[in-house]
């Protein structure tokens, strides 16, 4: 039986954590008010009473510092709390395609092979109900081929999902690309932005999009709080009259102001001035001292924290393992992937082979990573690599 005072005790030997884009560490924000929220705020948000008053203007208030950061001040409405990314992006991809199936229609979806896994679990679920799905194409950096709309795009065609910042690589998707394509449709846009949240600066108002996407505990909030922005009806999943409509059951106060603390927190200058450099003296002293390395969205934009490497002639299994072992901790790729021992399709989709997509690092880090600390990693990695690699007797 799990004593969970004493599992907090074991939690005091800690590994370096360089899995940033799993989840980043608790921001400073949240560490400071946590104790003063769980004293004095008890109450469901939909009561009447004081209490639930108190509790209503905490949700207010954390929904307008969350639309802050996001560009959008004044319009907070248009945000609707979820219990994560995953759910926000089925949401929107229900909520389009699915009045329509039972209306006795065929709706087309295009999406990108890349995507997160959230969004290409839809895929079966839409060609059961006899949706037609199309994927657009990437390049060899992992960018979709705008272009492959003209193709793509027909008349059934009513929504458009779009990773904006992939999460095992990093690489920023030009947005501004599909404008054009989707100018004068009537196609909904749908954009993950999950990973770009905190990274890079996001006014939704210029973006023109028609579902916006976050997870609060990518920027320092609490796991288990997603966040979708709308411009168009949704329709719920679940029922009730929280959130306008657009999702039942009463909302996880402390997650939605966790998340509104870490909205709070974002400063995307002082972000990439402290981990952009470190991410590319580690990217150049690894392909220095490490041969046979290749660097995933090299020469292309990509969020100022991530580094995904392939090596030749190595497991990332065995590598995770390893440097697990050694007290690193860092991921294969996604972290909702981990553990299904598949190549990664984001690799796949960007052309590299299977031997290369089973042996891929993904590198994320945090402000609160040092170059002491990746220097000691960088060591221990170049130990391990060459120890997988030497040939069994």
């Amino acid at each position: 039986m799990y004593n969970l005072q004493q599992e907090f005790k074991l939690l005091k030997k800690r590994a370096i954590y360089l899995d940033a884009n799993a989840n980043y560490p608790l921001c400073l924000g949240i560490k400071n008010n946590l104790e003063r929220f769980i004293l004095g705020c008890q109450s469901n948000p939909s009561s009447i009473h004081w209490h639930g008053r108190e509790s209503k203007r905490i949700l207010a208030a954390s929904r307008e510092a969350i639309a802050v950061s996001l560009g959008i001040a004044n319009q907070s409405e248009q945000l609707c709390f979820t219990s994560s990314g995953t759910e926000s992006n089925q949401l929107v991809i229900r909520s389009v395609l699915e009045p329509l199936c039972l209306a006795g229609k065929s709706p087309h979806w295009i999406t990108t092979t890349v995507e997160h896994d959230s969004v290409l679990q839809m895929t079966k679920w839409c060609q059961d109900k006899g949706i037609q799905v199309s994927f657009l194409p990437v390049d060899k950096n992992g960018i979709p081929v705008v272009s492959a709309l003209d193709e793509l795009i027909k008349q059934e065609t009513v929504l458009l999902s779009t990773l904006w910042v992939n999460n095992e690589t990093g690489v920023i998707t030009p947005l501004e690309k599909f404008e054009p394509y989707l100018s004068g449709k009537n196609i909904y846009w749908h954009v993950d932005a999950v990973q770009a949240w905190g990274k890079i600066k996001i006014n939704l108002k210029e973006l023109g999009a028609d579902f916006v996407t976050f997870s609060s505990h990518k920027i320092g909030g609490l796991m288990g709080n997603g966040i979708l922005w709308h411009d168009a009806i949704i329709s719920p999943l679940i029922l009730g009259y929280q959130e306008k409509g657009c999702r039942g059951g009463t909302e996880n106060l402390l997650g939605i102001y966790a998340a509104g603390l870490a909205a709070e927190d974002i400063n995307l200058t002082d972000f990439t001035a402290k981990v952009l450099p470190l991410r590319e003296r580690l990217q150049s002293e690894i392909c220095k001292r490490i041969p046979d390395v290749i660097i995933n969205g090299e020469g292309v934009s990509r969020i100022a924290n991530t580094l995904s490497i392939s090596f030749d002639n190595i497991d990332s299994e065995s590598l995770v393992i390893a440097l697990d072992i050694e007290g690193f901790s860092l991921s294969a790729g996604s972290a909702c992937s981990s553990g299904t021992l598949k190549p990664s399709h984001v690799l796949l989709a960007m052309g590299r082979s299977k031997a290369h997509a089973l042996a891929s690092l993904r590198i994320s880090l945090s402000c609160s990573n040092t170059w002491n600390e990746l220097e000691k990693f960088i060591n221990i990695l170049e130990l391990v690599v060459k120890r997988i690699r030497e040939p069994k007797e």
